[in-house]
């Protein structure tokens, strides 16, 4: 197992839709104030008493993907390459995991926030009987500059550093972080620093010293 430290940094701003469930005696569609519809839009940040965070695990889905939207290693192992997508996504659920540098399933956004800084307001069309309607969906933004740290763990010695590197230079540019990627949270990675194995003689050093702290 190898560990690295890794930074994602924006090219275009963060859109974030968290999953929340209406409280009872609220009534999706109805119209609310202005007030309404800003605690309505916090709702669907990822934020705490800490500030604004990216969940651990939407980065490592971005190389997983999902039913709706193909991650990383499927458009490398299907599209860029070919025949091997199938392969790249187990590898990815198997052996590569995403903690935060702070708290193992959360990564804040640099600089620190403790709210949004913009509101993305758009329509959709929904079918209503046999016609078709719109509604209005309403989500958080974090404008640039930001950026988001995290530890990529890898437990197969035999994947290469540079096919994890290859994987995730791809997940930032064309799926992008939180949601409705990659026209919102296209972002690069900046930092890339690989915890050294230790060798041979060094895990050898490490066990000794172990077995002297100790003795049976």
């Amino acid at each position: 197992m190898y560990t690295i430290k890794a930074t994602y940094t924006g090219l275009v701003p963060m859109m974030m839709d968290r999953y929340y469930e209406l409280t009872k005696g609220e009534k999706p569609g109805r119209k609310i104030s202005q007030k309404g519809k800003d605690a309505e839009v916090h709702l669907k940040l990822h934020c705490d008493d800490k500030g604004v965070f990216v969940p651990a695990d939407n980065i490592r889905m971005m190389l997983i993907g999902n039913q709706m939207r193909p991650g990383a290693a499927k458009i490398l192992g299907s599209y860029v390459e070919k025949g091997k997508g199938t392969e790249y996504v187990q590898m990815c659920e198997s052996s590569i995991w995403v903690i935060g540098p702070m708290n193992p399933l959360k990564c804040y956004v640099q600089p620190g926030r403790i709210t949004y800084d913009d509101i993305d307001e758009r329509s959709f069309p929904t079918m209503k009987g046999k016609g078709v309607s719109r509604k209005i969906a309403r989500r958080p933004l974090i404008n640039l500059p930001w950026s988001v740290s995290f530890i990529v763990q890898v437990t197969d010695d035999q994947i290469h550093e540079s096919k994890i590197r290859e994987l995730f230079d791809l997940a930032g540019l064309r799926c992008g972080i939180c949601a409705y990627g990659p026209t919102f949270g296209r972002c690069v990675v900046t930092q890339w620093e690989v915890e050294p194995k230790p060798t041979g003689s060094e895990r050898n050093r490490t066990d000794a010293k172990g077995a002297e702290q100790n003795p049976k």
